[in-house]
């Protein structure tokens, strides 16, 4: 009896054991499963195999292409920093050295402008495979997933140095791309630009509006390629009507526009002016004190109270007032852009006189060719070829102000129009505001982060 007993004691008590364990283990499991938490930022390939997961994928492209303009520190703001549109009023070496046309390839700032670049870009090509397979009837989505795409490479060739990287993501490992010359990213642009324009060939409104934005990004980058493609250029955009728009909008719910933000509101940035506190800055524009109505100014911040110094303590502060609000919206492109390729074909062609009606029809405050704006006096014609092309640039600058395009067209005189650097960006080897002296950067170099890209060394070259 007792060895029976013996015998069976242990056997009951294995059994019970393995019976706890399971209760035990089936409790801590249910228990992980009630601790666990889907991590939002970490999307499965999956779930968007869908026409509305691809509808998704548009919509966070659409919403990239605000980030890298009007909704982020952007290649739009850091481009106006280099050149003369903005000043650093700010504590952070990575504005200053920007303003100071000297930057490190370890400025972070640059470098999350150009990620939200190719963010832009690669996941336009997500949204265009996604629509193609799960949505082909919605061309209008293509076309405009097309615009952004061709958009960011516009960009990037407008800004950055020779020796752009595009690579592409979104598989299950990263594509990484070469170095390329602006050139090329100049010819992607134009064929994604192609693409969007071929798919918005509705004749409804919202057609219209994408098919004209892309025309008219396209004609940019075709004289950004060459100047002798401005008649292709001017074909492109003479029908599009000198009041059309395609805007970045905001809403202070899903986030500000940031170039009110950074200079109204925080101070970071102030207009720039052709004097400081070394005198004058050769080659700069007086943007504040021409007191031209197209960039107007004032020292109210975003909430109305007047400031005579930046966020430094020390840089007189000045706020734009194109874009008065946090919710105003930027037009990413518009109809002006277009006539003012129009008038450098005119100058192209040794049409100064042609050159000059459309520059004063924009200046006219009403108008077929009207840029809007009123208190602006008419232009006379200049004497030379190159003030007539001076004059014109001149004109340029104040009606696109704040809109990465200054950058771009500093670099063009001197890559296409051969006039010597010194003579275009300012500064010129001449005193910094903050101490030292000026630097040669005449565009943004490729950042630090791109050295994770076995193919790249570093900027091909740091020329216009």
């Amino acid at each position: 009896m007792d060895r029976i007993t013996m015998t069976r004691k242990p056997r009951a008590a294995v059994i019970a054991g393995i019976a706890a364990a399971a209760l035990f283990a089936g409790a801590c499991n249910a228990s992980d499963r009630l601790l666990e938490a889907t991590d939002p930022d970490i999307i499965n390939p999956a779930d968007i195999r869908s026409a509305d997961g691809a509808i998704g994928l548009l919509n966070g492209a659409l919403g990239r292409l605000t980030s890298m303009t009007a909704g982020g520190e952007s290649l739009w703001l850091l481009g106006g920093l280099l050149t003369d549109e903005w000043k650093s009023g700010d504590t952070f070496q990575q504005r200053d050295e920007t303003d100071q046309r000297n930057i490190q390839t370890s400025n972070s700032i640059l470098n999350t402008a150009i990620r939200n670049v190719h963010r832009t870009r690669v996941q336009s090509i997500q949204a265009v495979a996604a629509l193609q397979e799960f949505a082909p009837s919605n061309r209008l989505g293509i076309a405009s997933a097309y615009f952004a795409k061709g958009y960011a490479e516009l960009q990037a060739g407008l800004d950055l140095c020779n020796g752009i990287v595009f690579s592409n993501g979104g598989g299950e490992a990263p594509e990484f791309g070469s170095p390329v010359a602006i050139t090329e990213a100049f010819r992607m642009a134009q064929a994604s630009l192609d693409s969007a324009i071929a798919f918005a060939n509705g004749t409804d409104a919202a057609s219209v509006r994408i098919r004209n934005a892309a025309s008219i990004a396209k004609a940019r980058a075709l004289v950004a390629q060459d100047r002798a493609n401005l008649g292709a250029a001017t074909a492109l955009v003479a029908n599009i009507p000198t009041n059309f728009t395609y805007n970045a909008t905001f809403l202070q719910s899903s986030g500000d526009n940031q170039i009110w933000a950074l200079n109204n509101s925080a101070r970071r940035y102030t207009v720039s002016d052709s004097v400081d506190a070394t005198g004058t800055i050769r080659n700069a524009l007086p943007f504040v004190s021409a007191r031209d109505p197209r960039v107007p100014t004032s020292q109210n911040d975003g909430n109305g109270r007047r400031q005579l110094r930046a966020f430094d303590s020390g840089t007189p502060f000045f706020a734009q007032e194109i874009w008065p609000t946090r919710e105003s919206d930027v037009a990413i492109v518009n109809g002006i852009d277009a006539r003012l390729i129009q008038a450098e074909a005119r100058l192209q062609a040794n049409d100064a006189a042609g050159a000059l009606v459309i520059l004063n029809a924009l200046r006219a405050p009403t108008g077929t060719g009207s840029g809007g704006v009123t208190g602006l006096a008419q232009l006379t014609l200049q004497a030379t070829p190159a003030a007539q092309l001076s004059q014109l640039f001149r004109e340029k600058a104040f009606w696109t102000f704040g809109r990465g395009q200054r950058l771009g067209d500093l670099r063009r005189l001197v890559r296409q129009y051969n006039r010597p650097k010194e003579s275009v960006f300012p500064g010129a080897n001449d005193r910094f505001f903050k101490g030292g002296f000026y630097g040669e950067d005449v565009n943004l170099p490729v950042t630090q982060a791109e050295e994770n890209n076995p193919n790249f060394r570093g900027c091909l070259d740091r020329n216009a």
